[in-house]
């Protein structure tokens, strides 16, 4: 017998945060009240992926970051 999916409401919010003396622009997701990850804008061309404080990698788009943060959050949750 299968699982009927469930809808999960993600929620984005901007920040900035200061990274070895520079202020970066920093969007947290969060299901409910936990922040499941971060998403630091590099450059124009990479964002880089941050969960429970360490890194998952660098994706070229935005959207490729925010659904990898998902993906993880989804398989380790």
């Amino acid at each position: 017998m299968s699982k009927k999916n469930k809808d999960i409401e993600v929620r984005m919010e901007e920040t900035k945060k200061s990274v070895n003396g520079q202020e970066i622009e920093v969007t947290q997701l969060f299901i409910g009240k936990k922040m499941i990850g971060e998403i630091f804008t590099n450059d124009a061309k990479h964002f880089e992926i941050y969960m429970d404080n360490e890194s998952q990698g660098v994706t070229k788009t935005f959207g490729e970051a925010v659904e990898s943060v998902i993906r993880q959050w989804n398989l380790h949750d």
